[in-house]
């Protein structure tokens, strides 16, 4: 009760939100099997990463005594698989069960709101603003500073990982004051992003003077943008047209992303190298564990046993197709695999008038936002990156670009959209030509 009180006085004059899970009885208990686990399966995958990356990318290490450390994890990797073969449906099961409970007790325990933490934002008498988060268990964290010492205000996603297995639990958005000194203050934490903008247009009242607002991997051709888009490589950009059309009139524009043969051919490599990967895989599973046993065959006949070791002549490489078993999670891989690309090849479509900027994902709609009240359009992420249109505190989130320069070129073209209806409504009796590129003169 102390705590609270201390936290209650003075009053904040900010309140925000930080997303914080504390580990269950449950999963504390289950933590030391779940990191054996995950030991094991961490030397297995970099092992045989390490391998697939000297024979699909010809990346072959020169160090001799690292190669004879991985040769005999090799081996230990080999006879272990070999010595668990009987049990390993068994293990498999029991950790299905173990990752079953705790992955639907984290997310229960997300979504009723059990791991949100206050972060207090207080102003005392001399003008300093004081910091406070308060912990589970733990005194609360604490942090004094003058508004003068806040640099910039960053946005940045976060994901949120919970239980033994540490699952993701969600993709947040979080907001951070930024101080000269190098340190970061987190205020407010949502999966909306309208959320952190509401706190971010706060806390610049709170500081007195603006700062700058910059989002993390961010690149855009006006505010906000972290990596502006130079003059220059706009107009590069809207000449190559990447994967992006535009059908314009003078009421609307309309702009959609466009698969290409390219973008077909790039998947394809995606399917083939992570599938790839789970082939081998499953080979290597197959040659480790008869490597396995002729491993322990020479363990028995140290030990003094009588022992027949007989060298196979095909270590097992047929195993995936020869059991159904172990060829399903290979199909279940490509399966995925063509998920994700349809996914990324569901079109995404703008309209922009005088009014609205409206987005869709095929015939899904995103959401909208008054077209005079955009202060930015962004490109934020380099994998998957996404769009970002940006009011002072409503935003409209255009998701699942397969490649950065698509994604670039289209935020372009959106915000050159939007400039010009701004213009126009400012100035309805100015008549304004603006030069396009000519691939896009020529759409329908």
């Amino acid at each position: 009760m102390a705590d609270n009180e201390n936290i209650a006085e003075p009053q904040p004059v900010y309140t925000g939100t930080i997303l914080y899970p504390s580990p269950s009885p449950y999963a504390l208990a289950i933590t030391p099997l779940v990191q054996l686990k995950k030991i094991f399966q961490s030397l297995y995958t970099s092992l045989l990463k390490i391998m697939w990356q000297e024979l699909w990318a010809g990346e072959v290490q020169n160090n001799e005594a690292f190669n004879l450390i991985l040769f005999l994890i090799f081996l230990l990797l080999a006879w272990l698989t070999f010595s668990f073969r009987t049990a390993s449906q068994w293990l498999f099961t029991l950790f299905f069960i173990f990752w079953f409970i705790d992955n639907s007790i984290s997310h229960k325990n997300f979504q009723r709101g059990h791991y949100i933490r206050r972060v207090y934002l207080r102003l005392n008498r001399a003008g300093n603003l004081s910091w406070q988060l308060q912990l589970p268990q733990r005194p609360p964290l604490s942090m004094e500073f003058n508004p003068g010492q806040v640099r910039a205000i960053g946005v940045r996603r976060r994901e949120i990982r919970g239980g033994a297995f540490q699952d993701k639990l969600a993709t947040v958005w979080q907001g951070q004051l930024l101080l000269y000194d190098g340190s970061d203050w987190i205020f407010e934490e949502d999966q909306n992003l309208d959320r952190v903008l509401e706190a971010i247009a706060t806390i610049q009242e709170l500081l007195g003077e603006p700062v700058p607002v910059g989002f993390e991997a961010s690149h855009g051709p006006g505010a906000y943008a972290l990596n502006p888009i130079t003059t220059q490589e706009e107009a590069r950009l809207l000449q190559q047209g990447q994967g992006v059309g535009i059908k314009r009139t003078e009421r609307k524009w309309q702009i959609f992303s466009r698969w290409r043969w390219g973008d077909s051919w790039l998947l394809i490599q995606q399917i083939f190298r992570e599938s790839g990967f789970l082939l081998f895989v499953m080979l290597m599973m197959g040659f480790m564990v008869q490597l396995g046993a002729i491993l322990d065959g020479f363990r028995r006949a140290f030990a003094g046993e009588m022992v027949y070791v007989e060298i196979p002549t095909n270590f097992g490489l047929m195993m995936p197709w020869q059991d159904w078993r172990i060829g399903l999670p290979l199909l279940l891989a490509i399966a995925i695999m063509i998920y994700r690309g349809w996914r990324l090849s569901r079109v995404k479509y703008c309209a922009v008038d005088q009014h609205f900027v409206r987005a869709n994902l095929d015939n899904q709609p995103l959401g909208k936002v008054p077209t005079d009240a955009v202060e930015a359009v962004l490109t934020v992420g380099q994998e998957k990156p996404e769009i970002l249109v940006l009011t002072a505190t409503h935003s409209l989130v255009i998701p699942s670009f397969q490649r950065l320069e698509e994604a670039l070129t289209y935020t372009c073209i959106l915000s050159k959209a939007i400039d010009a209806f701004v213009l126009a409504k400012r100035q309805p009796e100015t008549t304004e030509t603006t030069i396009h590129p000519k691939e896009f003169a020529d759409e329908p």
